[in-house]
């Protein structure tokens, strides 16, 4: 088990890594984090757009320019998995014995064994699931949940039950802090309480006891611990300061029977090197660095070079200069005005007023940002059509099938990280089932189906054939169709729709006198003699 003797970031380094500077990358702080943009903005070559209350130098007119590839890299499989979550479902129907619950609510009613029933709950097992998600506000957690686990590498679930109800909360991963022997885990929290600093510990560990048949009996051991922060140093709180302070009745508790932890931990792309995963941005932070100062470096090129310029001789400006003087007086000597330009005389060349103006295109080099940006794609396994790069294509009108094929490598990498999305969601909801069934027997534990919609939008006409062939050919059902077509709506207006659906079907003779039609229906139970069948 961990020893809390000191917390600081080194301790947070150790297990996880820099897990900070992938998060400056991501949220744009890249003058904290590169040491070259640090020196363009002490050298005062640029400033820091983000400073609005700082002086600048009359010498400094260049911004400090980003690019942030690095958050697109995060953002596109975030985006194309978040869309694709649809409802969480239970995959058993509640008998009317689980329906039957133990509390007092708004529509009870009195069983035949005096047993209170819920008359306005037809699935207690899907109920109880839509509760967890609600109170758990998952409809808005999987945005977040997807870029954090891309940025750090990771991410952790929780499931609690506690006054605010049953629920599963997600955190970063560099509360996370696993035991050697893999039989536990710690979480972690740097806290204020009362003006201190606090570090939290919360502690779950399996026990193994052997019986007398020799046979193994698990237990899961819960407890929280409070250390205060002097420093680095850590100093261990009472037991009863600490349910003070934490405002808790129990600290510890145990759940016979429960041989894994309740807390779920989902690594990116866990390597032997690095089993808690790696940040989709390891390897990014010298090419997101160098495409920064290049673009930096193309505009203060362009902010001196790219206006245009006047050239005159030497004779239009001696003449000019006289003109300001006899206008102005001697202070005039610095003061031409534009105007007098017009009053000149040519040299001897023709010439005397010449516009020059640099050619922008020839500062700088664009390609060698396009070939650094095509390299962060590559290595992070992004398709370039998802940020649409090559702009001068345009954005013409494509079917659902041509933007899948563009788009094919990002939703490849997607299609992954949804699927470990989905376990991970399942696992989360059967541990919160675990604690629901500790106190009530009558709730099962499962892995709840979660609902899959597609990734990438395509029009309404082509989501009714892909839905529609299906269910013509056999191999879907109509509800199962309903619910793809109309992935937003609610489960009310779904069943509804099923009987509107079912109640325009019209409805033969033979079949409502024999049922569904068969062939000896329609041969009026006959053979192909005409001699009557007997069944």
């Amino acid at each position: 088990m961990i020893e809390w003797k000191k917390w600081n970031t080194d301790v947070i380094k150790q297990t996880h890594g820099d897990v900070y500077a992938y998060r400056k990358l991501y949220d744009g702080d890249h003058i904290e984090l590169f040491p070259r943009a640090k020196r363009m903005l002490q050298e005062n070559e640029a400033y820091d757009p983000m400073d609005y209350g700082k002086e600048l130098s009359p010498n400094v007119k260049t911004p400090y320019i980003q690019a942030n590839i690095s958050k697109l890299i995060c953002d596109i499989p975030a985006m194309f998995v978040s869309r694709s979550i649809g409802k969480v479902k239970t995959s058993i129907k509640s008998t009317e014995e689980q329906n039957r619950t133990t509390g007092a609510a708004d529509g009870m009613i009195e069983g035949p064994d005096g047993d209170p029933i819920n008359d306005k709950i037809d699935n207690l097992q899907q109920e109880l699931i839509d509760q967890i998600s609600k109170l758990s506000k998952l409809a808005f957690a999987h945005w977040p949940n997807l870029v954090q686990h891309q940025t750090d590498g990771g991410l952790v679930g929780v499931p609690f039950n506690d006054d605010r109800g049953l629920r599963i909360d997600f955190k970063k991963r560099d509360v996370y802090y696993p035991h050697e022997d893999d039989m536990g885990v710690d979480l972690a929290y740097c806290r204020t309480i009362e003006e201190k600093e606090y570090l939290h510990v919360y502690r779950e560990r399996v026990e193994v006891k052997r019986d007398d048949k020799n046979k193994r009996k698990y237990t899961l051991k819960t407890s929280n611990m409070l250390f205060e922060l002097n420093g680095d140093s850590t100093e261990a709180i009472g037991e009863e300061e600490t349910k003070r302070l934490l405002k808790m009745n129990v600290l510890n508790q145990d759940y016979p029977g429960r041989s894994t932890p309740f807390i779920v931990y989902w690594p990116n792309e866990p390597t032997y090197q690095e089993p808690h995963g790696q940040s989709c941005l390891k390897g990014q932070l010298s090419k997101q660095d160098e495409i920064n100062w290049t673009l930096t470096k193309n505009s203060m090129i362009f902010t001196k070079n790219g206006d245009p310029k006047i050239a005159v001789s030497r004779d239009a400006f001696r003449a000019a200069q006289e003109k300001a003087i006899q206008r102005y007086g001697e202070t005039g000597v610095g003061a031409i005005d534009h105007r007098d330009l017009n009053i000149i005389t040519y040299d001897k060349d023709g010439k005397a007023i010449e516009l020059i103006q640099l050619d922008i295109t020839k500062i700088g080099n664009m390609q060698w940002i396009k070939d650094l940006m095509k390299a962060m794609l590559m290595e992070t396994k992004t398709s370039e059509k998802a940020i649409d790069f090559y702009m001068e294509h345009g954005n013409s009108a494509q079917s659902g099938t041509a933007k899948f094929y563009d788009l094919l490598l990002s939703i490849i990498k997607a299609e992954q990280i949804q699927g470990e999305y989905v376990h991970f969601l399942q696992q989360l909801f059967e541990n919160c089932l675990w604690l629901a069934n500790n106190e009530d027997k009558k709730v099962v534990i499962e892995e709840p189906e979660i609902e899959l919609r597609s990734m990438i939008p395509i029009s309404k006409k082509e989501l009714t054939e892909e839905n529609s062939k299906p269910f013509i050919a056999g191999v879907q059902s109509l509800e199962t169709s309903v619910r793809r077509m109309n992935p937003h709506a609610s489960e009310e207006w779904i069943q509804e729709e099923l009987e509107r659906i079912e109640s325009a079907q019209p409805d033969d003779s033979l079949s409502l006198n024999y049922g569904k039609q068969t062939l000896l229906n329609l041969q009026d139970n006959r053979d192909k003699d005409g001699n009557v069948v007997d069944e």
